[in-house]
This record gives structure tokens, sequence and C-alpha cells, in this order.
């Protein structure tokens, strides 16, 4: 969400998702046991919930763009 006034945020979000993503596999793989049975409402509902992020992302990048005092730290 901040990426667009930090666009280092990008590369380390990417390199933290990755090593979760290795550290879950493995997690899944070797200690958790077994999950029960599930429908298909939950991964629904994340993404209906998912789907405003972009729209997020822009207001926010917009507000950090526009924002006198981010970029020459005046108070006008």
């Amino acid at each position: 969400m901040y990426g667009v006034g930090m666009p280092i945020l990008f590369p380390i979000a990417a390199l933290s998702y990755f090593i979760f993503w290795l550290v879950e596999r493995y997690q899944v793989a070797y200690t958790y046991p077994m999950p029960p049975a599930m429908d298909d409402r939950m991964v629904q509902n994340a993404l209906s919930i998912l789907s405003y992020a972009p729209i997020l992302l822009l207001i926010n990048g917009y507000w950090m763009l526009s924002n006198k005092q981010i970029f020459w730290s005046s108070l006008n």
C-alpha cells in the first residue's frame, strides 16, 4: 500500500513473501496435521475482500504523490 511513496518496499515484500512461502511449504509438508475438508467459501471471501486492494493502492499513492509535505517538508 505504501509502495508508491517508497518503491523499495516492492522487492522487500516479494522477498518476504517468498521466504514465507518456503517456510509454509515446509511446515505443511512435515509438521502440520491434515486439515479438515472445506469448501471454497473461504477462498471466495478472501478474493472478494482483496479485490479492493488495488483501489486502496491507487488512493494512497495519489495521496502520497500529491502531498507536498512528503517531498518538500513544507507545511502549506
